[in-house]
């Protein structure tokens, strides 16, 4: 066939093949040429039938055929739908091409392994490693990776085995003793604290009794009252500090 076009003094139809801007072939009719005049823009008389599914794409100088996926749909691996518009060489890597079911309320979709699953959205919600360390679900579309758990540990000793936590006895039994032994110390530690300070009060009270009568000034009761706080000061130096916080203080004069 003689696609090669020719001017002419006289009026005549010829069939045209249409193409837009980007070459993409948008259809044919039997066009009516005016006397002396060429074709339209962005039209051909070469001829262009591609078959279903294809595309024709004029280069300049022919046609070439290519898959058309116009009025494909597809969708993200989140069930968000996407519809090809324009000839592109091919969909996405992360195309989906298997509809999604319709979620209920509350639940969201993803597309895993071949298959779409239906999730609850348990977002903000924790869960937890096998050795009890705590972790939030970042979003909607989150999985449960193996050997996590939403379920809470009882103790900081359990574990997680795939089915329930199991408390390691002899860890918490260990953990408890060194807990209780470090109380045991601190508790100690106070009493030493308080009996500096007790034992600096009754200090000054013998010092100044003391004086006192050595400088005959004393006043009605201060032997007495010496010998109290000497006695005092005595029972403290004498309290058993290992029985702390359960110590029994001597009675201040």
């Amino acid at each position: 066939m003689n696609t090669t076009f020719e001017f002419s003094s006289n009026p005549r139809f010829m069939w045209i093949y249409n193409y837009d801007e980007k070459g993409v072939f948008t259809g044919t009719f039997n066009y009516c040429v005016p006397p002396g005049t060429g074709l339209p823009a962005n039209c051909t008389t070469v001829p262009c039938q591609p078959k279903s599914g294809m595309a024709g794409v004029w280069d300049g100088q022919k046609w070439r055929t290519v898959p058309d996926l116009r009025g494909v749909e597809y969708w993200d691996s989140h069930g968000t739908p996407f519809i090809v518009l324009e000839l592109i060489a091919a969909l996405p890597d992360w195309a989906v091409t298997v509809a999604p079911p319709v979620a209920a309320l509350g639940n969201v979709l993803l597309f895993k392994e071949g298959a779409w699953l239906e999730l609850t959205d348990q977002t903000g919600a924790i869960y937890y490693s096998a050795d009890g360390e705590e972790y939030q679900v970042p979003d909607a579309w989150f999985i449960l990776p193996e050997g996590y758990t939403f379920i809470s540990p009882g103790t900081p000793y359990d574990h997680w085995d795939g089915t329930e936590w199991v408390t390691d006895t002899l860890a918490q039994q260990a953990a408890q003793a060194q807990e209780a032994a470090q109380q045991k110390h601190d508790a100690i530690v106070q009493a030493q604290d308080q009996r500096q300070i007790l034992r600096g009060h009754a200090d000054e009270q013998v010092t100044e009794l003391e004086d006192a009568i050595a400088l005959g000034i004393q006043q009605d009761g201060d032997a007495d009252r010496l010998t109290a706080w000497k006695t005092y000061r005595v029972l403290l130096g004498r309290v058993d500090l290992q029985s702390a916080p359960a110590i029994d203080w001597p009675v201040m004069p």
